[in-house]
């Protein structure tokens, strides 16, 4: 007579559990807290005229709220006067499925095509101890933010 598997062993199907999803307005929200900067330092290179202030800064805000997708890249593309941002991460993020997303550290979006740097000075890479960090999230002890 054959025994019924348990229900551990028919989840368990060998395969490598599937990577969290990020979302862009997550995307972003990861690289501006990991440069360590609020809505409104992030704001501050793109107004010039107090009365912009505001404006630019809910501008921004927006990029970080929850099922928002910028459509126009002139925007987007300049967050990099700010912080480190990657447009066409940005743009897989936002037009492709979440099969084709690029791998991304769960605890401050670096992507494999930027250049990081650890804390010793090295460029970053997947940590070996959680394929989900990168070398310099892992060093500063960051945890996951996403998954």
């Amino acid at each position: 007579m054959r025994s019924v598997p348990s229900l551990a062993a028919m989840l368990d199907d060998g395969k490598p559990a599937p990577r969290p999803v990020v979302m862009p307005w997550e995307y972003v929200t990861l690289r501006r807290t990991a440069a360590g900067m609020t809505i409104e330092q992030a704001a501050r290179p793109y107004w010039h005229r107090p009365e912009h202030r505001a404006d630019v800064e809910r501008n921004i805000g927006a990029l970080e709220t929850i099922g928002f997708r910028m459509k126009r890249d002139f925007f987007v593309a300049d967050m990099s006067r700010a912080y480190t941002f990657n447009v066409d991460v940005y743009r897989q993020l936002c037009d492709t499925p979440p099969d084709q997303h690029p791998r991304l550290c769960l605890a401050c979006g670096w992507d494999q095509w930027s250049t990081q740097y650890d804390i010793n000075g090295e460029e970053a890479t997947w940590s070996q101890s959680d394929p989900d960090l990168c070398t310099r999230c892992e060093q500063l002890d960051r945890k996951k933010v996403i998954g």
